[in-house]
């Protein structure tokens, strides 16, 4: 299965924000992927905020949009 590219993003105590890049088959395995390489979001999974595929985004942006 190909790797796509995500990004996580999260926030700390202090309320900022911080994005990590993962290569994962899916998104689920991108947030776990995310948990092992940032410790601080083993002890606080909830603050992840949002996920992107930026693979899927990269694919719109070569065809300009997505209705023909």
């Amino acid at each position: 299965m190909p790797l796509s590219h995500y990004t996580i993003g999260y926030h700390d105590a202090e309320q900022h924000h911080h994005e990590i890049c993962e290569y994962a088959a899916n998104s689920y395995e991108a947030i776990q992927n995310s948990k092992e390489d940032v410790p601080y979001l083993r002890e606080h999974p909830s603050f992840i905020d949002m996920v992107t595929n930026e693979s899927g985004l990269d694919y719109v942006r070569q065809k300009g949009s997505l209705i023909e």
